[in-house]
């Protein structure tokens, strides 16, 4: 499969879950980021996806709103503010890792999105 056909499948909300579980392994990081942000990603696979080595696919694991609730947790700790910045955006964070982001001592950004998340 051709790098453009991938990005497009790899986008499709409606990929099979397996498909995505398969690219997950892609090379190319912009692959796996896409496939970290898919509603259809399968639960396991984002979580071996929010290990990565690339924070860009981090942070799509932590916007993901199907992301497992203990990886989001376990990404409160992420070495990348952004991921920590942008996890405090997620409506499925458990209470407990939205204050553990308002308390962050980094990043003001990273505090500023877990508080304007409504719930702090």
């Amino acid at each position: 499969m051709e790098k453009s056909e991938k990005w497009r499948v790899a986008n499709d909300p409606d990929t099979p879950s397996e498909t995505l579980d398969e690219l997950s392994n892609d090379q190319d990081w912009m692959i796996r980021s896409a496939v970290a942000k898919n509603r259809n990603t399968p639960k396991e696979t984002l979580k071996k996806l929010s290990k990565d080595k690339e924070w860009s696919v981090r942070n799509n694991v932590a916007i993901n709103p199907h992301t497992p609730i203990e990886t989001l947790q376990e990404l409160s700790d992420d070495e990348d503010t952004l991921v920590r910045t942008n996890l405090g955006k997620n409506p499925s964070a458990k209470m407990e890792t939205v204050m553990k982001l308002a308390d962050d001592d980094a990043i003001w950004g990273v505090r500023k999105n877990a508080i304007e998340s409504g719930r702090v």
